[in-house]
């Protein structure tokens, strides 16, 4: 018996002291600084086959079961210690080089050396490169650990002091736990007590990698060394199985798909975020078309969603500090994947509602069967194996899908670069946002919050024009203030410009007859920049000074209403946002109502009271939306006069005959003409900047055209009638009214423009 009582005080005594020499010391505790050979590597079997062959992660996954099966071992035959450093001295309670292995461990010049130095730019990785003038530190701004009252940062900014729901105080160990889930998520805080148990307090991530220790065994650093906690590569990816691999009917050889570590929170339970689809029907390990209660959905979102969103602090239960995120997201027309931008394009059109219409949707030649792999530019192409299966998407896939539209940003689509893409994604966080480098705009500019900047902002090639670069679609330059704003423009320019129409089909030499030439949906960015619609020579067009220097974000993005429907990441403009003292509520024109019941800004019934001009020739002074309805009713008007019928609401593409069976292809024509195809260009361009929700376009007024740029749309539309009116066999009425003086010259396109 006094045997084993000894052996068990030796072991104890054995295992303070490990715990006390810490993680990345070689010295036991009392020595004095003296240097010592640092540990050698013993082989990951004897990690894997004795200790830790029924180890669990922080994630709950067995570490040998899932370390043994990623290819981080059976491709590149990454070993434990190449990690965690050598365990010569660890004998299951010493000290280990890096027990948590941050960020400098993964950047090894053999492996992920070309990610530090971006990843070492942004927020997630705490270097100091954003904030005022720090991050948080390491003790979350309470000094030290241990039994004193925390105190807590709440959703407003304010400090108060933290206690339980029962009124007992929270200590400050216990908020460390708490702050740590998000903050420095790879680490598995245990509050033991009234201190920090498991990790010891001086194992916080290092920014050296080295440790010194005085004669009483105190790190001698210990300030400079553990100060940021950061969210490391193993905050997201699962540190011991990063990838699996997969085979794929388009390649000889398996592709990789990510694994991300999962998080549990209150709010949204146990979640992870995917790139592939585990739940889908299944063939040879690949996740096909589903059924309407199986859609090939993949949500990366999730991961950014575990710490984007207000949850509970573990101890108070009050709401955490940070901004609400994800819930903003799921409001958004970037996050609600019904919406057609998204539901037409996925491998299951009949499992989402048209909010439309309230029916499922019908395949209208958008399907996506998957996986997609980016590097086979079209249904036929061929690359290492056989092509895309059924997709006919490929240059949809610039936007509708978030995931595929990462490879057209990089401009790697159609290239060995190109990812494959395994299910449904909707414009996702990081879709817009690079978690290893800020972007940076032409001239050196960075972004803010990691927004990628697109290598081409338009990479536009056809027989007739190749227009590729820091450009909109008919050539004019990006304007330089527009670093953040420069993934808006990406997808929200359209995908044809006036330019491009007079190089298919009207420029000298070309033919303007057969199917109409779409701009496409959702120009608003490039209306908001008087940019891609078509513009008559001898004419001059009108910038929108005081939006375009506000920008997308200062419009979409600010005040976000508290049920998160309104402003943030829901990208729905807030009210608040228009009547800054700077803006309408600062005495340019009279405050922007907000619609009944929302604080959307009520923009269709909107009228600065100093602008006294009548645009449409009604003889009213009406809403600038409903001015700019004015002038579309007769546009359209005009079109049908000479047998071009036009709606919204008809698929594909909306100019026809009476009945909007056939489509209108007689462009050429006398009663078409050329001129009419570049007034129903612009009506085309001007009505899809926000797709109508009426029964018919021409009962409702247009607010995007209106909020966007209403001078430039005026114009386009003005300019449209007048010259399609005077070449027309049957002429419409002389248009009254006012035209916005313009502040630039046209456009010119070429010869006969």
């Amino acid at each position: 018996m006094g045997r084993s009582v000894s052996l068990q005080l030796f072991l104890a005594v054995f295992l303070v002291s490990g715990l006390l020499g810490g993680c990345g010391s070689s010295k036991k505790e009392g020595e004095q600084q003296t240097q010592v050979s640092a540990p050698t590597k013993v082989g990951s079997e004897s990690c894997t086959n004795t200790c830790h062959s029924t180890t669990r992660d922080i994630t709950g996954n067995i570490i040998a079961q899932a370390w043994a099966n990623t290819t981080h071992t059976t491709v590149q035959g990454v070993q434990c210690e190449d990690c965690h450093g050598g365990g010569s001295m660890h004998w299951g309670v010493g000290p280990m080089p890096f027990p948590i292995p941050q960020a400098e461990q993964c950047s090894q010049a053999s492996c992920h050396a070309s990610f530090l130095s971006g990843f070492n730019q942004t927020a997630h990785a705490n270097t100091h490169a954003e904030g005022a003038p720090f991050g948080p530190d390491k003790f979350f701004f309470q000094g030290d650990p241990g039994s004193g009252q925390a105190s807590l940062r709440t959703r407003n900014g304010t400090d108060i002091q933290e206690v339980t729901p029962t009124g007992q105080p929270v200590n400050k160990s216990q908020h460390i736990v708490e702050c740590s889930v998000c903050h420095n998520p790879n680490q598995r805080f245990v509050a033991y007590s009234t201190n920090l148990f498991r990790p010891f307090q001086r194992n916080f991530p290092s920014d050296t990698g080295e440790d010194s220790q005085n004669q009483n065994g105190e790190d001698s650093n210990f300030q400079s060394r553990y100060i940021n906690p950061a969210v490391s590569c193993a905050g997201c990816h699962d540190a011991h199985q990063p990838q699996q691999m997969v085979t794929i009917p388009q390649r000889t050889t398996p592709v990789g798909y990510s694994i991300y570590r999962r998080y549990s929170t209150p709010e949204l339970g146990r979640i992870q975020g995917t790139i592939f689809q585990p739940n889908g029907v299944v063939l040879t390990g690949v996740p096909v078309a589903g059924t309407a209660t199986n859609n090939n959905e993949v949500s990366p979102e999730l991961l950014c969603a575990a710490c984007h969103t207000v949850s509970k602090y573990k101890f108070s239960n009050l709401s955490t500090h940070q901004s609400n995120v994800y819930p903003q997201w799921t409001h958004s027309g970037h996050g609600e994947r019904e919406k057609p931008a998204w539901a037409e394009f996925s491998a299951n059109p009949a499992g989402y509602i048209n909010p439309l219409t309230g029916l499922a949707y019908t395949d209208l030649g958008h399907t996506t069967s998957y996986p997609v792999d980016m590097a086979l530019r079209s249904y036929g192409a061929t690359a290492s194996a056989t092509s895309n299966q059924g997709n006919n998407n490929f240059a949809c896939f610039k936007c509708h899908n978030g995931l595929t539209s990462i490879a057209y940003q990089k401009n790697i689509q159609g290239t060995p670069a190109a990812p494959v893409v395994f299910g449904d994604a909707s414009a996702t966080c990081i879709t817009c946002h690079d978690p290893h480098q800020k972007g940076t705009f032409a001239g050196g500019a960075n972004t803010t919050s990691n927004i990628r900047v697109p290598v081409a902002m338009t990479n536009y090639s056809t027989a007739n024009v190749k227009v590729f670069g820091n450009v909109f679609l008919d050539n004019q330059p990006i304007p330089q203030n527009n670093a953040n704003e420069t993934i808006c423009i990406f997808c929200h320019q359209g995908r044809e410009s006036g330019f491009t129409l007079y190089r298919a089909k009207l420029a000298p030499g070309k033919s303007s007859a057969g199917a109409f030439f779409n701009p496409h949906y959702l120009g608003t960015a490039a209306m908001l920049w008087g940019a891609n619609g078509y513009e008559f020579s001898g004419k001059s067009y009108s910038a929108n000074v005081a939006h375009q220097q506000a920008n997308c974000a200062s419009c979409h993005m600010d005040n976000a209403t508290e049920d998160d429907t309104i402003g943030g990441h829901s990208w729905n403009p807030n009210v608040a946002s228009c009547n800054t003292s700077s803006c309408h509520g600062g005495g340019v024109g009279p405050a922007v109502a907000a619609k009944p019941g929302t604080a959307a800004p009520e923009v269709n019934a909107y009228r600065a009271a100093f602008d006294t001009s009548d645009y449409d020739g009604s003889g009213a002074l009406e809403p600038i939306a409903v001015e700019i309805k004015g002038l579309q009713d007769k546009l359209i008007a005009l079109l049908a006069a000479n047998g071009i019928f036009y709606t919204d609401l008809k698929y594909p593409y909306f100019f026809a005959d009476p009945a909007f069976t056939t489509n209108y292809t007689a462009w050429n024509t006398a009663t078409g003409g050329t001129t009419a195809f570049k007034a129903a260009f612009n009506l085309q361009f001007i009505i899809k900047g926000l797709p109508s929700a009426a029964t018919s376009q021409t009962a409702v007024p247009n607010a995007s055209a209106a909020v966007h740029n209403h001078k430039y749309i005026i114009q386009l539309l003005r300019d449209s009638y007048e010259e399609y009116n005077a070449v027309a066999a049957a002429k419409g009425a002389t248009l009254s009214g006012v035209r916005p003086a313009g502040t630039r010259p046209a456009t010119v396109y070429g010869p006969g423009q």
